[in-house]
C-alpha cells in the first residue's frame, strides 16, 4: 500500500547542510549490533504479567533478536505482505517494542494505538490504516479490544488477527496467538542469514504516529527511520547522555512518539537497559528503581509530578537514579528544583507529533534557570525559528510563535491536510514549515522558552497573560499538587484568569492565599488568579498533556449554571 507524502529528497539534502546526521541503517541492524556485542546483557524488562519481582518479563539482546527474527520469519511465512500496515494495540510490554523492530525489516508501516482509545475511536483508526495484522489484547481494563477487532475485519476481510496472550489466558480459534510468532522452530525451515536478502531503505515511511487524543479520529503522521530515529532520537540520546550502563524506566504509552523515543530508540542506539512500566503507581516507581537500580525516569510531567509530590518520595531510595527525561509539556519548577536537591537534572525534550523533537538542553554546564525555564537548542538537521505575526524571524528576546522544519512526510492518507499543515500549497513565507502554535522567545544563549500556546493566552482586558508563567510561581505554592492556569469568561474584560489546582492536602489554596503568595512576589495584579478550582485531578490526553480545552469547558459551564441559578433566585 502507498500513500502520497511530502517528502522530497531535497528534504534530505538541506537536513544535512543544518547539521543533521544521516545513516544506512533501521532499528533491526542496531538490534543485531547489539546482540552481538552485548549478547548476555539484559535489554528489556516489563511488568505485563505482574509487577512483584517474580512475574517480571526479562530478555538480553540476544534472546530479544532471536525473538524478533522468528517473528519476522513467521509474517514471511504467513505470506504478510511487505510495506503494509501493522497496528498494535498493546499496553506497555515488550512485544510492542519487538513489533516496531520487525517492522523495520520487514518495510512495513507500524502503527502503535493507545490502549485509552474507545471502541468507536479504535474501529475508525483500524479503517483509516486498513491494516494487514493487528497485534492486541483481548481486552484492557473494561475495553474489548478483540471483539473491536471482529467488527472491523467484517469489512477488512484480510486482517490478521494476533493477540499477545495475559497471563493465563487462552486464545479464541478465529485469532491467532503471539506466541506462535516465537516459535523457534521456523529456525529449522528458514536460517536467520536468510534475512539478509530483505533489504532495507531509512527513507520509507515506518513509524505511523497519532497525534493525539482519545475522542474522533485523530490524524496520523508519518515519519521514516531518518527524520524520526537518525536526525530525531540520536541526537536526544546523545545530548541527553544516555548509556550501554543505564538503566531506563518508562512510565507512559510505549505506543506514542515519546514512547518510541525513549523507550525503543534510545533504548537501540545506547544498548542500554528498558523497564517498561505496564501499570502506573507512584509507590510502584519508587520501589522498582530501588530494586532494579534505575537510572533514568522517562516520560511526561504530570506522571513524574505525581511521584516526586508522593508522601514516599523523600524517603524512597533513589541513589541510582542520575537523569529524568521528559516530554510532551513543561514540568514545575518546584519538580525540577526538588530533583536538583537529589543532584538529578531534568532533560526537556521540546517538538511536536508531526516533526518530531527539534530542541534539547545541553546539560554539560548547564545553568539551573535554563533547567527552570528553557526547552532547549535546536537540535542538527532542525530549524526552528520564532516569528511574528507578519511572517519575520525574530531575534533574541522577542516573543512569537514557534516554526519547526525537519525532513517531513505529513499525515496519512490526507495529503490536503498535510500540504495545508506544512503550508506547501500556498504563498506562506514558510513552505515546508510546521507552525506549533507555541509561543516562544530565544535568549542571548541560543536557548528557547516556551511561554504557552497562542490558544491558551489570557486576553484580560488590553493584557496578554501568558498561563504558563503563572503556574510556574504558583507551583511552589506549599499547598499545591498539580495546577493549571486558564481563561475563563467575562462580559467586561474579556477573560480573567482562574486557576485549577490539585492540592496536596483536603485543605487547599484559596483566591485570597494565590493573590498573596503572588502579591509578595512582585507580581503584577493583572496576572493573579481569580478563581481557583479543586480539583482530584487533572484531565490528562494519551501522552499526559493536560487537556485545557476540558479545564475551558469546565469553568464556563460552571459560570453557566451560577449565571441560572442567579436569574432564579
Amino acid at each position: 500500500m502507498s500513500h502520497e507524502n511530502l517528502f522530497r529528497f531535497e528534504q534530505v539534502i538541506r537536513s544535512k547542510q543544518l547539521g543533521g546526521r544521516h545513516f544506512d541503517w533501521v532499528q533491526w541492524d542496531l538490534l543485531q549490533r547489539n546482540a552481538r556485542l552485548y549478547a548476555t546483557r539484559e535489554a528489556f524488562v516489563d511488568s505485563f504479567y505482574g509487577i512483584e519481582p517474580a512475574q517480571r518479563r526479562r530478555r538480553t539482546w540476544a534472546q530479544a533478536f532471536h525473538d524478533v527474527n522468528a517473528v519476522i520469519l513467521h509474517l514471511l511465512d504467513r505470506g504478510v505482505p511487505r510495506r503494509s500496515v501493522l497496528v498494535s494495540h498493546l499496553p506497555n510490554c515488550f512485544e510492542s517494542a519487538y513489533l516496531d523492530m520487525v517492522t523495520s525489516k520487514l518495510t512495513m508501516m507500524h502503527a502503535g494505538l493507545n490502549v485509552d482509545l474507545g471502541r468507536s475511536e479504535t474501529i475508525a483508526a483500524i479503517k483509516q490504516l486498513n491494516p494487514t495484522v493487528a497485534v492486541i489484547v483481548s481486552e484492557w481494563h473494561g475495553r474489548n479490544f478483540l471483539q473491536w477487532y471482529r467488527e472491523a475485519r467484517d469489512e477488512l476481510r484480510d486482517l490478521r488477527i494476533v493477540v499477545v496472550p495475559q497471563a493465563g489466558e487462552a486464545i479464541p480459534e478465529d485469532v491467532e496467538s503471539f506466541v506462535d510468532y516465537l516459535d523457534q522452530d521456523i529456525f529449522g525451515v528458514y536460517s536467520e542469514e536468510d534475512l539478509g536478502y530483505l533489504k532495507t531503505d531509512p527513507l520509507a515511511v515506518h513509524e505511523l504516529l497519532p497525534t493525539g487524543g482519545t475522542t474522533g479520529v485523530p490524524k496520523i503522521s508519518q515519519h521514516s527511520t531518518m527524520d524520526w530515529f537518525h536526525v530525531h532520537s540520536v541526537t536526544l540520546a546523545e545530548r541527553a547522555g544516555h548509556t550501554v550502563y543505564d538503566t531506563r524506566l518508562l512510565f507512559g504509552p510505549l505506543s506514542g512518539g515519546s514512547g518510541r523515543l525513549w523507550g525503543v530508540h534510545t533504548s537501540l542506539y545506547s544498548a542500554g537497559r528498558s523497564f517498561y512500566l505496564t501499570e502506573f503507581d507512584e509507590q510502584v516507581v519508587l520501589d522498582v528503581t530501588s530494586q532494579e537500580k534505575v537510572t533514568i525516569w522517562v516520560w511526561n510531567p504530570a506522571l513524574i509530578t505525581r511521584v516526586v509530590t508522593h508522601a514516599k518520595f523523600a524517603q524512597a531510595d533513589l541513589k541510582t537514579l542520575r537523569l529524568v527525561c521528559y516530554s510532551g509539556a513543561p514540568l514545575p519548577g518546584e519538580i525540577i528544583d526538588r530533583l536538583l536537591q537529589l543532584g538529578v537534572p531534568a532533560f526537556n525534550v521540546y517538538g511536536t507529533s508531526e516533526v518530531g523533537a527539534c530542541m534539547a538542553p545541553i546539560l554539560p554546564g548547564i545553568s539551573r534557570q535554563h533547567l527552570l525555564d528553557a526547552a532547549g537548542i535546536p537540535l542538527e538537521g532542525f530549524d526552528a525559528p520564532v516569528i511574528d505575526a507578519q511572517g519575520h524571524r525574530l531575534g533574541p528576546g522577542e516573543v512569537g510563535e514557534i516554526l519547526i522544519w525537519n525532513i517531513h512526510y505529513g499525515y496519512w492518507g490526507n495529503l490536503a491536510e498535510s500540504q495545508r499543515t506544512f503550508h506547501e500549497s500556498t504563498d506562506d513565507p514558510w513552505p515546508g514549515y510546521h507552525y506549533t502554535g507555541d509561543l516562544g522567545v530565544y535568549d542571548q544563549d541560543g536557548y528557547l522558552r516556551v511561554v504557552g500556546r497562542k490558544k491558551d493566552m489570557i486576553l484580560r482586558g488590553a493584557q496578554n497573560i501568558f498561563p504558563k508563567e503563572i503556574e510556574d510561581l504558583l507551583s511552589a505554592h506549599p499547598q499545591v499538587r498539580d495546577i493549571a492556569v486558564v481563561g475563563m469568561p467575562d462580559p467586561i474584560l474579556g477573560e480573567r484568569v482562574c486557576a485549577f489546582v490539585v492540592p496536596q492536602s483536603e485543605s487547599g489554596p484559596t483566591v485570597e492565599d494565590f493573590q498573596q503568595y503572588l502579591s509578595e512576589r512582585a507580581v503584577a495584579k493583572y496576572k493573579w488568579p481569580e478563581r481557583v478550582e479543586w480539583l482530584e485531578a487533572m484531565p490528562l490526553g494519551p501522552g499526559g498533556k493536560i487537556q485545557k480545552i476540558k479545564l475551558r469547558e469546565l469553568i464556563q459551564a460552571k459560570l453557566g449554571e451560577e449565571s441560572e441559578q442567579f436569574m432564579a433566585d
